[in-house]
């Protein structure tokens, strides 16, 4: 058998050469008239494409990778696996992966939402259909279970009732029938160290309370976990009112509190992020061509404009019940407006969420595709179904960055096999309360190694942290939660309206602000002070790698003093700069440390206040460093790559392969340390070779 086709591992829109080995990699698993149905042209195109008798648009690269088997999940990347139930078009899936999480089970009974899913998922695991009719023990084993079940009424037996009559109780009796059993019945057979579960507000308030009394009582006394809940508004995080309530469970007591959730204010955001632009920005998605935006003419395409007769019915129904004195009616919204909930019946009228089109013309629907953005999906996510369907499932769907925002507050306490508990800080000793506090030179440490940390990482578990507690004879758990109160510190984290565990002292804020005016000064006080403190404990083992790239034995008197300096400097700002990018390049995604660089903006030999600031680093892989390093691409104040001339008009095609398709796309925001703007404009100015 012939090795199979290889395609690129770059994927741009542009170049024949990528599409035809696109297609030539999907004819080794279908027939011409196969792709020809999946691509909606003739089969007689397809023979003309590959004998080079006509030129394929660079679009279908996109529907041609549909074809490709599934690759299977990459192993070692994740720090958890979960699994998806109720899973819908995958709102919850898509904000516990971008946290480093992996989906290894899928359950969802809608073919349409199958379908939609299928297309945006491709991870080798099948999409598993009712989960009724699935054995617990046929779940692959996980650390975190995600469920966005429906609402349903429970049974009112009483437990004093099923005890009078001989019978069993529990959540098998009093959930049996429902769809919040089998999320039960998961839980208690697989025992997953988290779950986090997504249903509408009116669940509190469902059967005069009932229902969510028995989930309650399931989740807490029947399964044995520590739930915490929380109703919270979409329009937080994007411009959309939707109540939603949040169930968040832990197999142990953990430190987790949903007052630290980062709660953007309300109306921050707007229509206008959501909308079709039409001034000739509106970006081209070769997977939507023209299905809901026209290009050509700049204007949102016309079946989503009322028609006469249903715009006028309208007015007439909200006139009606207004003159009762009633609320009912259309909601008219404008660009700087935040809708109303996004709901089921969307596909009918419209009703709820009209995009005023002023005076000369009637209002319009929102289309399939705004409908994604008002979820706080992106661009990149595919809609295969009819609108009428899409309405349905994106109506159904979670707000992503809510679940997201969640999700990173979870992070920490879902990485470790044992969380930190409760009952951990409770028995802390008495050296870390007020009697005792910590000391400057302690905090110093604790600053030190929260800027080289992930957030997902700063738990009690990890080995430097131990480490650490073991030097300033502080607990573990001490030393995690130090590290977490910082975050109320990070304009990063607070500009967010997050404010970590909130106990900062004026004392963290005396280190923070020290840190910040002389970051090298005090990553090499903190180095010295580490290994003081080594010295004088015998039988301690540092739990960091040393950095062996020089040996410090081969100089001695000044230049060892000097090197080993440099060594801690580059250390410090190495190991900053990749955590708070979560230890990928933010312009590809790579996630080899072996090729990751931790480039400076602004150059070292060019602002010597700012070597060791991490705000000055972006995470690039090596290729992609040496490109902003010698000016061939750059970043725009959003954050956005752009190219060179130089390197635009390139005759190198492994150039144009990597680098074309970065042109104008965002980079990965990192989780701390955000570039400085005046670093990024110094680069344009300064380095930069010019667009």
């Amino acid at each position: 058998m012939s090795a199979p086709t290889p395609i690129p591992t770059v994927l741009t829109t542009g170049g024949n050469d990528v599409v035809l080995a696109y297609l030539q990699a999907a004819r080794e698993h279908h027939s011409q008239a196969k792709i020809a149905r999946h691509l909606k042209v003739d089969a007689r195109t397809i023979r003309r494409w590959e004998t080079r008798q006509s030129v394929p648009p660079a679009y279908v690269v996109h529907a041609l990778q549909q074809l490709l088997p599934l690759d299977p999940p990459v192993e070692g990347e994740a720090t958890f696996n979960f699994i998806d139930l109720f899973a819908g078009i995958g709102g919850i899936r898509r904000a516990f992966e971008a946290i480093g999480g992996r989906c290894v089970f899928t359950s969802e009974w809608d073919s349409y939402a199958q379908k939609t899913y299928g297309e945006n998922f491709r991870d080798g695991h099948a999409i598993n259909g009712d989960i009724t009719q699935i054995q617990a023990t046929d779940i692959p084993g996980h650390d975190v279970l995600l469920a966005g079940f429906p609402c349903q009424p429970f049974s009112i037996a009483g437990v004093s009732k099923k005890n009078a009559l001989g019978k069993a109780h529990g959540f098998a009796c009093e959930t049996q029938g429902t769809l919040f059993f089998d999320v039960a019945r998961v839980i208690a057979e697989k025992r997953p160290r988290a779950f986090l579960l997504e249903n509408v507000k009116n669940l509190t308030s469902h059967d005069k309370g009932h229902t969510f009394a028995v989930i309650k009582r399931t989740l807490s006394e029947e399964l044995g976990y520590h739930i915490h809940t929380r109703v919270i508004d979409g329009a937080h995080f994007v411009p959309q009112h939707r109540e939603r309530i949040l169930i968040v469970g832990f197999r142990e007591p953990v430190a987790f509190d949903f007052d630290a959730l980062p709660m953007p204010p309300k109306g921050q955001h707007t229509l206008k992020e959501i909308l079709h632009r039409t001034d000739g920005t509106e970006p081209h998605l070769p997977w939507d061509e023209d299905r809901f935006f026209d290009h050509a003419q700049n204007k949102v395409q016309d079946k989503y404009t009322l028609t006469d007769n249903l715009w006028r019915y309208l007015q007439n129904y909200a006139e009606k019940h207004r003159a009762k004195g009633n609320g009912f009616g259309f909601g008219l919204v404008t660009p700087d407006n935040v809708a109303r909930t996004l709901s089921a019946r969307y596909y009918k009228d419209g009703s709820e969420i009209l995009i005023d089109q002023g005076k000369r013309k009637n209002p319009r629907r929102l289309t399939p595709r705004e409908c994604a953005r008002l979820m706080g999906f992106p661009d990149t996510f595919r809609i295969p179904v009819s609108d009428t369907r899409a309405y349905q499932l994106f109506a159904d769907a979670a707000v992503v960055p809510m679940i997201e925002s969640a999700a990173k507050l979870m992070a920490p306490l879902i990485a470790l096999k044992e969380p930190a508990t409760l009952a951990q800080l409770a028995s802390l000793p008495k050296n870390i309360m007020s009697s005792n506090r910590w000391t400057k030179e302690q905090l110093k440490l604790a600053f030190n190694l929260y800027c080289q940390l992930p957030f997902g990482k700063l738990h009690s578990r990890n080995a430097e942290i131990i480490e650490l507690a073991a030097l300033i004879d502080r607990t573990p758990s001490a030393v995690a939660m130090k590290l977490v109160n910082f975050a109320s510190l990070d304009p990063a984290i607070t500009s967010t309206g997050r404010s970590g565990l909130g106990n900062a002292s004026s004392l963290d804020r005396k280190v923070w602000d020290e840190f910040h005016a002389d970051w090298e000064q005090l990553a090499v006080e903190c180095a010295l002070l580490s290994q003081q403190l080594l010295e004088g404990r015998s039988g301690l083992v540092s739990a960091t790698e040393p950095d062996d790239s020089f040996d410090l034995n081969d100089y001695s008197g000044e230049t060892k003093r000097v090197l080993s300096e440099q060594r801690i400097k580059q250390s410090f700002f190495r190991r900053a700069v990749l955590a708070s990018y979560r230890g990928r390049c933010c312009m590809s995604g790579l996630s080899d440390s072996r090729l990751l660089v931790a480039s400076h903006i602004v150059p070292w030999s060019k602002d010597k206040a700012n070597r060791l600031n991490p705000s000055n680093g972006l995470c690039l892989s090596a290729i992609h460093d040496r490109a902003f390093d010698k000016g061939l691409i750059t970043l725009t104040d959003e954050l956005r790559v752009i190219l060179s001339g130089a390197l635009r008009n390139s005759a190198d095609q492994f150039a144009i392969d990597v680098f074309s398709c970065l042109d104008g796309e965002k980079i990965q925001a990192p989780e701390r340390f955000t570039p400085n703007l005046d670093f990024i404009k110094r680069h344009r100015n300064e380095i930069f070779q010019g667009a």
